[in-house]
């Protein structure tokens, strides 16, 4: 199996694109795709549980608008920004930023032509209902690999499975222990793969440009979330998202 860069996923998707953007006429019609930072209270509503990246401030959750079509997608650095198609298409994917611009619009690009559904980050008490369908897609007897510390899965999965390791990239949860589970560093990633048995990752590395590691190695994986909605119809790739809108 050819080992995939950064680059080399984000030309592909950019390829899909360029053939959608051929098709529909979207280079002539320049449209603007607009972003903004969202609140936690716009991005996820009121949540019981104060213990989401989100609402912690680590992260924060883009906007896209495309012909009234919503995309959105999770990063650590952004800003407000607009684009046409075709300036999009040329937008160099050289940060965290830059990614997650052109993925939020082309969530909502392709939330428009109607090629993908779930753009829209689930609200309320809908974190923790999704949580709980894990065990629709999870096998109790695997040692499983949480890339990413989403606190409602993790809980699930600590009370559940017997062997559970998870990974994250902010620094003031390294070490920290969640639910029973030591919360483990970057660094780790390679020993965590070799000793699972199946992994769960957050979208956003797509974003945070770590979906390589995941995508050139033979362990299977499912991948959470929004952010990777649309990507993940271009890359084929398995994704867990089943209460989002």
């Amino acid at each position: 199996m050819k080992s995939l860069s950064v680059n080399d996923i984000f030309n592909q998707l950019k390829r899909n694109l360029s053939i959608l953007a051929d098709q529909h006429g979207l280079y002539n019609e320049l449209i603007s795709v607009k972003l903004k930072t969202l609140t936690h209270q716009e991005a996820i509503g009121d949540c019981e549980d104060l213990d989401y990246p989100i609402i912690k401030g680590k992260e924060k959750m883009l906007e896209a608008n495309f012909k009234g079509a919503r995309g959105q997608a999770f990063t650590d650095e952004y800003g407000n920004n607009s684009y046409s198609v075709n300036e999009l298409l040329e937008l160099p994917v050289s940060s965290n930023r830059k990614r997650a611009d052109f993925i939020a619009a082309f969530n909502a690009i392709y939330r428009h032509l109607g090629i993908c559904d779930k753009t829209i980050h689930c609200r309320d008490s809908e974190p923790k209902e999704c949580s709980d369908r894990l065990s629709e897609i999870i096998n109790p007897n695997e040692k499983i690999l949480l890339i990413g510390l989403q606190p409602r899965m993790l809980e699930f999965l600590a009370s559940r499975q017997q062997k559970v390791r998870v990974i994250d990239l902010d620094e003031d949860n390294i070490s920290k222990e969640k639910f029973g589970i030591t919360i483990e560093s970057e660094k780790n990633t390679t020993d965590a793969i070799t000793w699972c048995d199946s992994i769960l990752a957050t979208g956003s590395t797509i974003v945070n440009g770590t979906i390589a590691t995941f995508l050139n190695q033979e362990k299977p994986v499912v991948y959470y979330g929004v952010t990777i909605g649309a990507a993940a119809k271009v890359l084929n790739l398995k994704v867990f998202c089943p209460i989002a809108h």
